[in-house]
């Protein structure tokens, strides 16, 4: 059936409005690390969400989450980012 996209994008903006919340040392500080969790959506299945963080230059932080099924989605996961800035405004 394929990726259900409207659930994956629901799960991936959870995840980045959790991150959001925290401050910009929080994001500087998962930097190299990546947090992986199995998550039922709201139609019931399984999906993988794995938030990390890297250098996006000038000090800005890029959060990306990425979501699958665990069927071909986890070859071309949905993926969404957000930048934050050192001043702790976020660039979507």
């Amino acid at each position: 059936m394929g990726l259900n996209k409207e659930t994956a994008a629901q799960l991936a903006e959870a995840r980045l409005a959790q991150w959001r919340r925290n401050g910009y040392d929080e994001w500087r500080a998962m930097l190299d690390d990546k947090d992986m969790r199995l998550v039922v959506g709201g139609d019931g299945k399984r999906y993988t969400v794995v938030s990390y963080a890297i250098d996006d230059g000038d000090g800005r932080v890029r959060m990306s989450v990425t979501v699958d099924d665990g069927g071909s989605s986890a070859l071309v996961p949905l993926v969404r980012d957000e930048i934050m800035s050192p001043d702790g405004t976020c660039i979507t």
